[in-house]
């Protein structure tokens, strides 16, 4: 079935899931936006470079995904999404993300993965419901302060980037099981980051680091820290003598 045909018997059915991936698509058809009964829909794998204001009608929607596009701005209106709880968005071509992803008060996940994000929104901090943030293969240089607001999370990606440092706020994230940080600009973490008392694998292979905060012998689960490709030239001896815990330089 062609696009049309499929949205056609989405409404007719009241199918509440719409697949459009890879329909080469350059323009989304007005007519889905009358579709407001959808709760999921994946545009992943066209050649969209713009999503219409009009994506704000469908305000049922759980799970949006549209990865693989060429897109270069997302609308403000996607913050009229209330109930989303996935939103997948990576390798696009976005500069920024609105302000009003903030709004997205019910977002489980987001992936914004493999863009050109440079500066995060401070709104990005209203996530509270965030698990997992996947924001790796962009040039963010630094983290708004409001990421330690971010209290559910639990996975945090941001390799490859052009991190330099890491706001003190990171170490507010209590719930954070995993934090992947290779390939950035790192030459110190905070001591703060000790405070992270989920913190299971840290990893920071290929940045500058010399040393690591001995305070993160106070993170009681943490199994793994990756410093890889780094001129580490001393361990604290706090994480030396630390049970279970595994240093691999």
């Amino acid at each position: 079935m062609n696009v049309l045909e499929l949205m056609a018997e989405c409404r007719k059915n009241k199918t509440k899931s719409l697949d459009l991936a890879g329909q080469k698509l350059r323009a989304l058809p007005e007519e889905l936006f009358s579709l407001k009964h959808l709760e999921e829909l994946i545009l992943d794998g066209n050649e969209l470079v713009e999503i219409p204001d009009e994506i704000g009608n469908l305000t049922k929607l759980v799970h949006l995904s549209l990865g693989r596009n060429d897109i270069v701005e997302l609308p403000a209106s996607i913050g009229k999404l209330k109930k989303l709880k996935i939103l997948y968005v990576g390798y696009n071509m976005l500069d920024a993300l609105p302000p009003e992803i903030g709004q997205l008060s019910e977002l489980d996940k987001l992936n914004a993965s493999k863009n050109s994000l440079g500066d995060l929104p401070e709104e990005i901090g209203n996530l509270s419901k965030l698990t997992q943030l996947s924001l790796h293969d962009n040039i963010i240089p630094s983290l708004p302060s409001s990421v330690g607001k971010l209290k559910a999370l639990r996975k945090l990606y941001l390799d490859n980037n052009v991190l330099e440092s890491l706001p003190p706020e990171i170490g507010l994230l209590k719930n954070l099981h995993e934090l992947i940080l290779s390939g950035n600009q790192l030459s110190e973490l905070p001591d703060e980051i000790g405070g992270m008392t989920a913190l299971e694998e840290l990893v920071v292979d290929g940045n500058s680091l010399r040393t690591v905060p001995a305070s993160l012998a106070g993170a009681p689960v943490l199994k793994v820290i990756s410093l890889h490709e780094n001129p580490v030239a001393s361990i604290p001896k706090e994480l030396k003598g630390k049970k279970d815990l595994k240093i691999e330089v």
